[in-house]
C-alpha cells in the first residue's frame, strides 16, 4: 500500500517549474539599493493561530497512558480496602444482562467509555460485547 502511494504521488521532476522567490525578493532588494531607491522592511510575522503541536499531543497522550492514573480516590479506596480484613462475602444479585447483540459498534463503544473498560479504543466489536458482558 505504502509503494502504490508513494507510486501515485510520484511526478517527473521538471526544475523550470519551481522558483526561489526569496532570492527573487533579495535579488530585488540589492537592485533597488544599487539604484539609490529606499528599501522598505518586511512584513510584521503572522499572529499564532492557536495550532496545536501534534507530536507533543501525541508524546503526552502516550505517556498517560504508559503511567498509572493518579487519582486521590481511587489510590485511598484500594488502599483502605487492603487494610480491612476479609469478612463475610455477601451475595449480590446482578441486574439482568443486556442484550447486547443488537448495539452497533458505536454504541458499543459508547457504553465501554462509561463503565471506562481499559484499551476500547483497539477493541473489536466482539471484544466490546465480551467486555462489556463481563462487567455487568
Amino acid at each position: 500500500m505504502a509503494e502504490q502511494l508513494i507510486e501515485a504521488l510520484t511526478m517527473e521532476w521538471d526544475p523550470e517549474q519551481f522558483h526561489d522567490t526569496f532570492q527573487e525578493k533579495v535579488a530585488a532588494m540589492i537592485e533597488s539599493k544599487q539604484a539609490g531607491e529606499t528599501v522598505e522592511k518586511a512584513e510584521a510575522p503572522a499572529e499564532p493561530t492557536g495550532v496545536v503541536d501534534l507530536m507533543e499531543t501525541l508524546r503526552a497522550s502516550v505517556e498517560r497512558a504508559g503511567s498509572p492514573k493518579a487519582t486521590a480516590g481511587n489510590a485511598t479506596t484500594s488502599a483502605k480496602a487492603a487494610e480491612k480484613k476479609p469478612g463475610a462475602k455477601k451475595r449480590i444479585r446482578s441486574a439482568p444482562k443486556e442484550d447486547l447483540s443488537g448495539l452497533s459498534t458505536t454504541d458499543l463503544y459508547k457504553k465501554a467509555a462509561a463503565t471506562d473498560i481499559p484499551g476500547r479504543s483497539h477493541m473489536s466489536r466482539e471484544d466490546l460485547v465480551k467486555a462489556l458482558s463481563l462487567c455487568r
